[in-house]
């Protein structure tokens, strides 16, 4: 569902009437998550034991089914049904997500048959589910796209990297895989030097995307910044996919956040129908407006601190 970033008891403490609609606030949260370059939001939604478990403001890609009861463990197996899109190794997949009491994120750490990845699951697919805590009677739900999925190129020779959006609330699945080094650097590409099996790995194929579970991966919380540790041929990854949460409770939004949703608000009323239009002109029709956009600078600075770490 879009992002709604104020509630009705915010609107005399921000300045807005009572005759606010949610639609406003609709309107303006979608305008905010654009600017932020967040089309995930910045809400999560809880599990079942109140830790954050997918963003509030994401549909499903795709929903599958699984007929049968789910018992709480590790590396439990399954079968899954009903999805028509990809399942790989690493995706993160929200188990009954309709129940407030039982959802719970699991990561899908390998597929039937060895595989990394399916183009669909429409017959039953045998899928290992990393960790489980609750108890599903089943049938069991288990919607896809619900998290943040980033892909990262890490740094050469170096298990530091930095990710986009923040701050980041939880880690919840990662893969890693080798590439190749660039030309002339050759002689101290890691991996080539001193493992065997990487050099016989040029005769493989393309390299293979490596589940690696987040117990043994730091993160800074607040700065995004995430320590990734090195891999079967015991070096470091050429390049990474990280599931997360990322972003604030519902009950927790900043007060700056609900001030700039605010501001959209009264901006968006105070504009009329054609725009924010400083200036009119009849003969050879000229148009002039105010600004090009609803948020003013004070409302960009606002919203600064919460702003996709693009370049990172």
């Amino acid at each position: 569902m879009p992002s709604s970033y104020l509630t009705s008891a915010d609107y005399a403490t921000y300045g807005l009437p009572t005759s606010t609609t949610s639609a406003q606030v609709t309107q303006a949260s979608t305008l905010i998550d654009l600017y932020l370059k967040r089309p995930e939001g910045l809400v999560w939604l809880p599990d079942g034991n109140g830790s954050p478990g997918w963003m509030a403001a994401l549909s499903p890609s795709n929903t599958y089914q699984c007929a049968g009861p789910i018992a709480p463990g590790q590396n439990v197996v399954v079968e899954l049904t009903g999805g028509v899109a990809p399942i790989n190794v690493g995706d993160v997949l929200i188990l009954d997500r309709a129940n407030s009491a039982i959802a719970e994120p699991v990561a899908v750490v390998s597929l039937g048959n060895g595989l990394q990845s399916i183009a669909g699951v429409t017959p039953p697919v045998q899928v290992t589910l990393q960790n489980v805590v609750f108890n599903h009677p089943g049938p069991c739900t288990l919607d896809a796209g619900m998290v943040i999925k980033q892909h990262k190129f890490m740094p050469d020779g170096r298990p530091v990297t930095n990710l986009a959006f923040t701050p980041v609330a939880r880690l919840l699945a990662g893969q890693g895989r080798y590439g190749y080094g660039r030309r002339g650097a050759s002689s101290r590409y890691q991996v080539d030097e001193f493992n065997l099996l990487a050099s016989l790995s040029h005769f493989g194929g393309p390299p293979v995307w490596e589940f690696f579970p987040m117990v043994n991966t730091g993160v800074d919380f607040e700065t995004g910044q995430i320590w990734v540790p090195a891999g079967v041929m015991l070096a470091y990854y050429s390049e990474i996919n990280i599931w997360y949460v990322a972003g604030f409770p519902a009950s927790g939004i900043p007060p700056a956040i609900k001030m700039a949703c605010a501001n959209v608000i009264q901006a968006m009323g105070m504009v009329p129908q054609m725009g924010a239009v400083k200036s009119y002109k009849a003969g050879d029709t000229a148009l002039e407006r105010f600004s090009a956009t609803q948020l003013d600078d004070d409302t960009k600075a606002m919203l600064a601190p919460f702003r996709a770490k693009a370049w990172a």
